[in-house]
């Protein structure tokens, strides 16, 4: 296979990492593809991935993932470009912001959410059916 090629790279998005229970990291974690956390984690956790925090893990961190689920403790920011679930064992404390947000119920959360619009793109068409509304009132 040569380098570079299309189907390494990806089987590189469909790798797994895994923070196993009982392990500590305190840093920066840079990441691609799927990981799960069941450790603890403290630091920045930055990446187009897809993050899964366990059931007993905890995690103090600034977080911008693709998606993230959590069953475990998350302190700090959060931010997903696509959906964050918080499962009925989860609890999150600080801010976060997603496109898609999911709280089970017995789920915690404390703090505040964000959940921006999808900007929706105006055709040529209708924004002359706009202008041509605005004038007809204005007669």
């Amino acid at each position: 296979m040569a380098f570079g090629n299309k189907q390494e790279s990806s089987q590189k998005a469909l790798s797994t990492s895994f923070l196993g229970k009982g392990t500590y990291i305190d840093g920066k974690f840079q990441v691609e593809g799927n990981v799960r956390m069941d450790g603890n984690f403290k630091g920045d956790i930055h990446g187009n991935a897809d993050l899964i925090i366990g059931e007993g893990a905890y995690v103090e961190a600034n977080i911008n993932v693709r998606n993230l689920t959590i069953m475990g403790e998350v302190h700090g920011s959060v931010h997903c470009a696509e959906k964050l679930e918080i499962h009925n064992t989860g609890k999150v404390v600080g801010e976060i912001k997603a496109g898609k947000l999911i709280i089970e119920e017995n789920a915690i959360f404390e703090g505040t959410s964000m959940m921006p619009k999808k900007e929706e793109k105006i055709t040529s068409e209708q924004k002359t059916a706009s202008r041509n509304t605005a004038e007809q009132k204005k007669q």
